[in-house]
């Protein structure tokens, strides 16, 4: 019997070691798919007049990013590869993430001629006015 309890003793002593190896394992898998998820915080505003679009694209030169409107939805996206380093080294790491990414918006009533985007300080601003027919009215009751 004493051998029985030491054995289950010595499970549970090993049980913290067992939980924290699947949490590492759990959370370095998912880490770089939570950085895919992370990037491209965004602000967007609908005004009476126009939408507003701010996009954080870090490291996303301009000529990368695709921008379309087709039936009232702004679709933005771009990818992102990782160089190749054929160097032979002792120990690598690598951080930044390669990946695409794609964000759309329903922008009804957008002026598809008017539209203008600018990226300045990896920040892509867009701004959609409205067509005249789709700004609200006020309509007089008689």
């Amino acid at each position: 019997m004493g051998k029985d309890i030491t054995a289950f003793n010595d499970f549970w002593d090993d049980v913290p070691a067992l939980f924290e190896r699947g949490k590492r394992a759990l959370f370095s898998g998912l880490s770089s798919e939570f950085d895919k998820i992370l990037n491209g915080k965004c602000d967007f505003e609908e005004l009476e007049d126009k939408y507003l679009v701010e996009l954080e694209v870090p490291g996303v030169q301009k000529d990368e990013i695709n921008l379309s409107l087709k039936n009232d939805t702004l679709t933005i996206s771009w990818s992102r590869k990782r160089e190749k380093k054929e160097e032979k080294t002792a120990r690598k790491s690598y951080e930044r993430s390669e990946g695409s990414f794609t964000r759309s918006f329903n922008v009804e009533g957008a002026d598809s001629d008017k539209i203008q985007a600018a990226l300045k300080d990896g920040v892509l601003k867009i701004i959609l006015p409205k067509s005249e027919n789709s700004k609200a009215k006020k309509i007089e009751i008689k």
